[in-house]
């Protein structure tokens, strides 16, 4: 007898009357290979071949730690799937030649399913652009697409349209705006109307907090006109973001030990850099 259905990885026995011997029924133990449960996750589930990649920005954004980790639970929880670890990969701030290569070879796998997730800066020219890392390299959404017949993609981040003049002087792997104008106000003024109409809100502490001050002045705002001041090597511009993200970590960083702690927040859009406020420029 032979259930080929039945799986291989547990044994019971059945008996059956095989007949009559002086009197005595003689009973035969026949030994039936069986594993219902295993069989059906096999037939139902493991068939699939399913691919998860999680792409984050995280450079500067704080809540994109959050959105990678919040997709992953709930892609491994049951109502998302129960979806296994090693079927997701997580790569936060790629390099451009990496990223692109782990997607040829994801896409040479042959999956089934495949769920797509990128939270970071964006903007849009014939199709949404990714800025995957805090060095301005960028993506397209087309890069991103077809790793699985089956696929679901999500890209969070802003999707301003470049204009054709900006793509001319702004370089998208590159990102970052270099004017030769020799006047100042001209650069500021040229740069800020680059960016995207925004709204953008710097607090000193978060909700519940206090923001503290020194004899030198307040400890956000001192960090944040240091940071300001600091352009790096072969950048023109900082944006209120990057000025920003290091203004909050030596906020932090001088509240440890304190009792009370003083965390700077930050309400800001998820634009590629180019179309970012500045909050100052190399004179």
């Amino acid at each position: 007898m032979r259930w080929p259905w039945i799986g291989p990885s547990s044994w019971i026995g059945l008996n059956f009357e095989q007949g009559v011997i002086n009197g005595g029924i003689i009973r035969t133990q026949y030994a039936v290979r069986y594993n219902v449960s295993l069989k059906l996750e096999s037939f139902l589930g493991e068939i699939v071949k399913r691919k998860a990649i999680l792409i984050g920005n995280t450079r500067k954004l704080e809540g994109v730690q959050i959105d990678i980790d919040k997709t992953r639970r709930f892609l491994c929880s049951p109502i998302g799937g129960a979806w296994h670890s090693n079927e997701i990969e997580i790569l936060e701030n790629p390099g451009k030649a990496q990223l692109l290569n782990q997607l040829k070879v994801a896409k040479q796998q042959s999956f089934d399913f495949a769920f797509v997730l990128f939270s970071g800066h964006g903007a849009h020219q014939r199709q949404t652009v990714l800025e995957i890392n805090g060095y301005g390299e960028t993506i397209t959404e087309s890069d991103l697409l077809e790793i699985a017949p089956r696929q679901v993609s999500i890209f969070d981040c802003c999707r301003g349209v470049i204009q054709e003049s900006v793509r001319k002087s702004v370089a998208l792997d590159s990102l970052s705006a270099s004017f030769s104008e020799s006047s100042v106000r001209y650069r500021y003024d040229n740069r800020v109307m680059q960016a995207l109409p925004q709204q953008v809100r710097l607090y000193s502490c978060a909700v519940g907090e206090f923001s503290y001050d020194t004899a030198n002045g307040a400890i956000y705002l001192g960090h944040l006109m240091d940071a300001a001041k600091a352009l790096e090597y072969g950048h023109e511009f900082k944006t209120v973001e990057t000025a920003h993200a290091e203004a909050r970590a030596n906020t932090i960083r001088s509240r440890t030990g304190g009792s009370q702690q003083q965390t700077p927040e930050a309400t800001l859009p998820k634009c590629i850099t180019s179309q970012q406020l500045i909050i100052s420029l190399r004179p």
